[in-house]
């Protein structure tokens, strides 16, 4: 049986809930693989220690990583993985290169290339959603902050262990009722688009 670890977020900024941790903690696993759940920190220097730990130690077959996009309309399939870190703190206060005060733009990783392509069927799972009737679009910029942070060095540790591993990223907008001057779908539509995306990671 194949194993998947799939992640979303604590809250971050203003905001006292996220979605992406919410839906992630509803999810129940189908019979066709075994998951495991990690609510991550929005944080530049814990988020992905808590990846690659859970990631050497369990040895999944695949990856989905869950994020908020706030202003989103629709669920967003990630492409792409840019070797870039923005200048926006995080919930410690922190720029990516640990300072509060002076914002400075980075690569996530040193050497490496200035992006990735995602490896999960994302043509698959696009068509599985619209058979379903849940608006999502491709995306080809996971942005600059923690969420590419993630996909980028996910990507990365992948290419580097000659991994044929399913990696990708999945974008949420608000939730129902959460921001009423934002986009929103209703949590429920969420999580059932995040069943037919682990569903579809291979096909």
């Amino acid at each position: 049986m194949k194993k998947i670890l799939i992640t979303g977020f604590e809250p971050f900024g203003e905001d006292t809930r996220n979605p992406s941790g919410e839906a992630v903690e509803r999810l129940i696993a189908s019979d066709g693989y075994e998951l495991r759940k990690l609510i991550l920190p929005v944080t530049w220097k814990t988020a992905f220690p808590k990846i690659r730990e859970v990631w050497d130690e369990w040895q999944p077959d695949g990856l989905l990583m869950v994020g908020l996009a706030a202003g989103a309309k629709t669920i967003r399939i990630e492409r792409v993985g840019i070797n870039l870190c923005g200048m926006t703190k995080d919930n410690d206060g922190l720029y990516a290169n640990g300072s509060a005060d002076t914002p400075t733009e980075a690569p996530v990783v040193e050497g490496a290339p200035d992006g990735y392509f995602t490896t999960y069927n994302e043509k698959a799972i696009a068509s599985a959603l619209a058979a379903a009737e849940i608006p999502a679009k491709y995306s080809y910029s996971a942005g600059t902050y923690i969420c590419n942070y993630l996909l980028f060095s996910s990507l990365d540790k992948c290419k580097k262990e000659h991994s044929d591993m399913k990696i990708g990223f999945i974008h949420l907008p608000y939730a129902e009722g959460q921001r009423e001057d934002f986009p929103s779908l209703p949590l429920d539509t969420m999580v059932s688009a995040l069943n037919i995306t682990l569903d579809h990671l291979w096909e």
